[in-house]
């Protein structure tokens, strides 16, 4: 288990420097661009975004997932990585210009032009990347994205104040793959081969063809408003609902990416060791709830202040975009490890059409909300992820015997944990008016007030956390 947490530890701390690095650069940016060129890159990098998760066609959770690893392996890996992520760049390439015509924004075709070279680069990125987590040297991964996402900053802000407004997006993120690119080089990953085999890639494509399409479909949840409204609206509608979209995708993302990337790794190893992977699913879904859906409850309640801190006054219309999406985020998080726990079981198919009944509950919500305002749509995200508690309930009621009981026992702590910070943010509420122009006053008092309210109630509950917390400041005590 100490192999286990030391993996957290560094996945933690690589992706949330990663994410405090991009934070300060969404601040800057949301200050620097008004929503119409912030709504024009949005639309390109989403549609761009979804073609991702096809350019490793699931090679990377095939190398993790594998009992046995060899070159041969991990040549074909790299080889159908090479096909379909080199394939998928040139349709980009090819594609710029009849998209543009479609959106009526000729912008669109040099964004995606330099979105398209990042492409070329993936699969000598997520192949070393892959490896690196199967062998769970989430230390070498920190370094990597520490020094990705300085550059980026960097080089992103630098561009904007030159004058290259949306553009400048799109040339941060392609240096910043250009640059783990070379970095892997001079690492060597472990079990790492550079040269592709392209024979017999049915046994990593037929798990990839199942992995990706459900990533994409997982992906696409978060993309397709962007590309409608960019159809039925305006630019800065788009830019407006992202924004509350991002707002809440940082904050949950941002809790969720440290035990993330372990997730996988750690079902798939404590099935090969014939452990019980349902307990271990539960138990990893309650402790990351009570991390996340506190966050989320208060978020819900102070998205006014809040936007205002991160974006500027210029976005308080994403507000109340952000509270409905903010409950979407907390319905979503109930069954965030669902897909791991498929994936390790080899339940591929079941997760796809998991994700595609889903996803055909958004879609139609998006379209039938849209006339009635970006808030509505707010509101098709929540019902679409209450759909989603549900029916993933029932598939793993009847794949894996995880009981609707054993399910809501087990959150019961995490549901009185979010009333309980939801109440105190209320009352701060009450005494620091959340709409005043010093939006700062009660950001500060909830950072000041809601750690030690949360820390309280997980005491009070004896929630497992609260064991896994007081173990970690042991263990750091020792050290010292």
């Amino acid at each position: 288990m100490s192999s286990i947490r030391q993996a957290v530890i560094y996945s933690s701390a690589a992706r949330y420097s990663m994410k405090l690095i991009g934070l300060a650069s969404t601040m800057l940016i949301a200050r620097l661009l008004t929503p119409d060129e912030i709504g024009t890159f949005a639309i390109a990098s989403a549609i761009v975004m979804i073609m991702t998760e096809f350019r490793m066609l699931g090679a990377g959770g095939y190398l993790v997932r594998e009992e046995e690893l060899t070159a041969d392996k991990v040549r074909r890996a790299l080889g159908l990585t090479v096909i379909i992520s080199w394939g998928l760049g040139a349709l980009i390439l090819l594609s710029a210009l009849p998209v543009a015509r479609f959106y009526d924004l000729e912008p669109l075709a040099g964004i995606f032009a330099i979105l398209a070279l990042g492409f070329f680069l993936a699969p000598y990125i997520s192949i070393p990347t892959s490896l690196l987590s199967r062998h769970m040297e989430f230390r070498v991964q920190f370094k990597i994205r520490f020094i990705g996402s300085i550059v980026g900053f960097v080089s992103t802000i630098g561009l904007i104040l030159a004058g290259f407004s949306y553009y400048a997006l799109a040339w941060g993120q392609t240096l910043v793959a250009l640059l783990n690119f070379l970095m892997l080089i001079q690492l060597k990953p472990r079990d790492m081969v550079w040269k592709p085999s392209f024979r017999g890639l049915g046994e990593v494509a037929s798990f990839g063809v199942f992995s990706s399409a459900t990533n994409f479909l997982r992906k696409l949840k978060v993309t397709a408003p962007d590309m409608i409204i960019g159809k039925l609206g305006t630019t800065t509608q788009v830019g407006m609902f992202s924004r509350g979209l991002g707002f809440v995708e940082f904050i949950s993302q941002t809790l969720m990416m440290g035990v993330t990337p372990v997730a996988l790794p750690y079902l798939s190893k404590t099935r090969r060791e014939g452990g019980d992977v349902t307990q271990a699913y539960l138990r990893a879904s309650v402790l990351l709830g009570a991390l996340v859906i506190p966050v989320l409850g208060v978020a819900s309640l102070a998205s006014l202040p809040t936007i205002r801190l991160f974006f500027g006054l210029q976005w308080d219309a994403a507000a109340p975009i952000a509270t409905w999406l903010a409950f979407w985020g907390m319905a979503r998080c109930v069954h965030w490890f669902a897909n791991d726990l498929l994936l390790a079981a080899g339940r591929e198919r079941i997760m796809l059409v998991k994700e595609a009944l889903v996803l055909s509950t958004l879609v139609p919500g998006i379209f039938w909300a849209y006339p009635y305002g970006l808030e509505w749509i707010g509101r098709a995200f929540l019902v679409a992820g209450i759909a989603e508690v549900l029916i993933t309930t029932v598939l793993l009621r009847v794949l894996f015997q995880l009981h609707v009981t054993d399910l809501l026992r087990a959150w019961l702590g995490n549901g009185v944990l979010l009333l309980l910070c939801m109440a105190a943010t209320w009352g701060i509420g009450l005494w620091v008016p959340f709409d005043q122009d010093q939006y700062w006053k009660p950001i500060l008092v909830i950072a000041l007030v809601l750690p030690w309210v949360w820390l309280a109630g997980l005491a009070l509950l004896r929630h497992p956390l609260f064991d896994e917390l007081r173990g970690l400041a042991g263990r750091l005590r020792r050290k010292r």
